[in-house]
C-alpha cells in the first residue's frame, strides 16, 4: 500500500514539474526565447510605449554622433517613437496611418 501511494505521488510531482518545462529548439524557439526576455529589459517609456501598443512592427537602431537612438514604428496608429540609450522618449513622429496587412490580402 505504501509503495502504491510513493509511487503516486512521484508521478503526480513528476507530472507537474512537466507541465511548466518548455523545451524550446531551433532557430524559431530561440528567437521566441530572446523576445520573452526582451521584454524584462524594458524600463521608463519603452515599457509604457510597449504596454500601450504592443510589440512594434519595426525596432531599429542608430548609432551616430556618439550616440544610440531606438525607433519604433506602428504603422497603423501611424506613430514613431525615438527612445535614448536610458529608454527615455525623445521624441514621437506622426504620419499617415497605413494597413500593411491589407497589401497582402490583396495578393
Amino acid at each position: 500500500m505504501m509503495k502504491r501511494i510513493l509511487i503516486t505521488l512521484f508521478l503526480v510531482t513528476l507530472l507537474a514539474s512537466s507541465l511548466q518545462a518548455v523545451v524550446i529548439r531551433g532557430t524559431r524557439g530561440r528567437r521566441l526565447l530572446r523576445y520573452q526576455y526582451l521584454k524584462n529589459r524594458w524600463q521608463n517609456d519603452k515599457l509604457r510605449i510597449y504596454n500601450e501598443y504592443g510589440f512594434p512592427i519595426h525596432r531599429y537602431r542608430v548609432r551616430g554622433y556618439g550616440r544610440v537612438r531606438e525607433h519604433w514604428k506602428y504603422y497603423e496608429e501611424g506613430l514613431e517613437f525615438v527612445f535614448d540609450e536610458e529608454s527615455n522618449l525623445v521624441k514621437t513622429n506622426r504620419f499617415w496611418p497605413e494597413d500593411r496587412r491589407e497589401r497582402f490580402r490583396r495578393y
